[in-house]
């Protein structure tokens, strides 16, 4: 893997074609799409379901800082 292609991001940023590098070194899926889901009427209560190849997903809140990749 090459650490120079690694980005930090914010959780509504990610995008398909990417994977989620985690803290431990090792990396997610390739991520298939990613949806926004809006919990209530506040315009800050949104979650980010990303979505993986392996049929996965994963959630994070709205402005959580994301390392990923594009490999």
């Amino acid at each position: 893997m090459n650490k120079e292609k690694i980005e930090s991001v914010l959780s509504e940023d990610l995008g398909e074609g990417f994977r989620i590098v985690y803290e431990n070194g090792q990396t997610s899926p390739v991520i298939e799409w990613v949806d926004w889901v809006q919990l209530s009427d506040d315009q800050n209560d949104i979650q980010v379901v990303v979505n993986f190849e392996d049929d996965s997903e994963k959630v994070f809140g709205k402005g959580k800082i994301i390392l990923d990749i594009h490999l």
